[in-house]
């Protein structure tokens, strides 16, 4: 009996017995102890780049998209006098137009060209550039004039979807300077319509 208990208390402080005891250490082995492998670090730093990259990627696209109101005039707004400032309200689209070299068309009585793949521009007294949301038309002709504005790129081209917003308004034959016939609404007037200030896309 004595023998079993001497063996038995061996072996358990044997499990025990300190490594490096000659140098004075104190740090007992343990099987369920282990280094953390280099190449899981790795992977887990890998994996942890992932995410943030489709973070990124996922704010990005969700981003709201950019959109354009006028502001003024109303819409369907009999005006007063030949000279109208459009208004314009850029919503979303800070990042565009300070960022990017993005900048906004305005038209007078065209339809905003939206091809993605080419200019959106028009002849030069029904199309003015810039990168203000204010512009001043001139409207001649009585009738119903339409104004619009596009965002578009650097290189004038459209977005895909197009960012675009019109308004109508009618100028009555006492006020215009040409006397036309008046236009339905959204129709191009027949006399030609000068920009305010400057020169046109």
């Amino acid at each position: 009996m004595n023998r079993r208990r001497r063996t038995s208390c061996a072996q358990f402080s044997s499990v025990l017995a300190p490594h490096h005891a000659a140098h004075g250490g104190v740090e007992y082995s343990s099987r369920t102890r282990r280094a953390f492998p280099r190449t899981e670090g790795l992977l887990f730093a890998a994996l942890v780049a992932l995410v943030a990259l489709a973070y990124v990627l996922l704010t990005a696209e969700s981003a709201p998209y950019p959109v354009l109101t006028i502001l003024a005039p109303a819409a369907n707004t009999t005006m007063t006098e030949e000279s109208v400032t459009v208004l314009v309200q850029a919503l979303h689209a800070d990042r565009f137009l300070e960022e990017r070299g993005y900048h906004l068309h305005y038209y007078l009585d065209v339809e905003p060209p939206t091809d993605p793949n080419r200019p959106a521009l028009t002849s030069s007294s029904s199309c003015f550039s810039t990168d203000e949301t204010a512009h001043v038309w001139t409207l001649v002709g009585s009738g119903w004039h339409r104004l619009s504005v596009q965002l578009v790129r650097a290189n004038d081209t459209p977005l895909s979807p197009a960012v675009t917003a019109t308004v109508n308004v009618r100028v009555p034959a006492s006020t215009s300077a040409a006397g036309a016939a008046p236009l339905r609404p959204g129709s191009p007037a027949p006399s030609p319509s000068k920009p305010g200030t400057g020169g046109g896309c």
